[in-house]
């Protein structure tokens, strides 16, 4: 048992990895669950701490990686002041429908992926839709309260460092390193409970304020296992795009070879090829890692809580680093 128990973490990444590699159409629920999965928090609090050190606009580089699309629509916003008020409300209003239409897709696959992943074979995955509907509205839900809780969490943050700098202190460093210690945990936190509590959901049709509470229990029954598996996902998922960036880097040579080429021949057909096949080509790689790599995620996050609520597990320790000290 104690053997078994060591190798808890590994046994899950393997199992997750199985599950995501065996159920591959997953991942189209993985690509759209991945506009709402993350947030941008770690991007915030890793760019927003450089824009605030030289003076650039928090409230901006908030909204810039917390809502997908922000910039995007902010030069549109910009462009359409030129226009007459019909096609700037024709503009805003389609605007509004598509991104309505993202986020709804977004809480869908969310709830689909759980389902696909829960499920004993490989479902249909329009078998797996029809049965997300069913929680939709209650993941919506949590997925607010995260995001809501995630941008004040920033904001309480942010905003006294940006007092605190612009009195140009020589202690501003010590300030700043003590703002990290506090957001970065407090947001790992949130963004667990916001996994657990969706898994809750959709295991035991629990309401939002029971999935809640069951997940902020469990959080902290296991607090120091959620947050080594938390660590060891994320560092997997770095290296792993570390990967894609070495194979988007080895892709660029034939594209080089070719661009080169239309150059020297002067052949503009050669050129719009090269540059659209070579676009769609990436594309196609970015979105379909980006589906396995979100699949993962929620795949290993459901083993770790179907294992974290065993009843063994409620009474034993599944902490590495408790195992090593032999904690009980």
């Amino acid at each position: 048992m104690k053997k078994n128990s060591t190798a808890i973490y590994r046994t899950l990444l393997r199992e997750a990895w199985r599950l995501t590699w065996q159920r591959k159409t997953l991942w189209i629920f993985g690509i759209f669950a991945a506009i709402i999965s993350t947030g941008g928090v770690f991007d915030v609090a890793a760019t927003g701490m450089r824009r605030v050190q030289v003076g650039g606009s928090f409230l901006h580089q908030l909204l810039s990686n917390t809502f997908v699309g922000y910039s995007l629509f902010g030069t549109y916003v910009r462009q359409a002041q030129t226009l007459s008020t019909f096609q700037t409300g024709g503009i805003i209003f389609c605007m509004v429908l598509i991104s309505a239409g993202l986020i709804f897709l977004a809480v869908l696959s969310q709830t689909a992926l759980i389902h696909g992943i829960k499920s004993p074979t490989h479902e249909h995955p329009n078998i797996i839709r029809k049965r997300a509907h069913d929680h939709i509205g209650r993941i919506f839900v949590l997925d607010i309260l995260t995001k809501l809780a995630g941008c004040l969490l920033v904001a309480f943050t942010m905003l006294p460092m940006l007092w605190y700098l612009t009195t140009a202190s020589s202690n501003s460093f010590l300030f700043t390193f003590a703002e990290l210690i506090i957001f970065f945990p407090l947001i790992l936190i949130i963004n667990i409970i916001s996994f657990l509590a969706i898994i809750h959901v959709i295991e035991t049709e629990a309401t939002v304020r029971e999935a809640l509470t069951d997940a902020w229990s469990l959080f902290t029954k296991h607090w120091l296992a959620t947050f080594e598996f938390a660590i060891l996902l994320f560092l997997l998922i770095a290296l792993s795009g570390f990967v894609l960036l070495a194979i988007t880097i080895f892709l660029t040579i034939p594209y080089a070879l070719i661009y080169s080429l239309s150059l020297l021949t002067g052949s503009f057909i050669i050129f719009v090829i090269a540059n659209v096949l070579f676009g769609l080509f990436a594309l196609a790689i970015v979105f379909t890692f980006g589906g396995a790599i979100v699949t993962f995620q929620y795949s290993a996050w459901y083993l770790f809580y179907k294992q974290a609520d065993l009843p063994l597990h409620k009474r034993l320790p599944i902490a590495k680093t408790l195992r090593l000290f032999g904690i009980k």
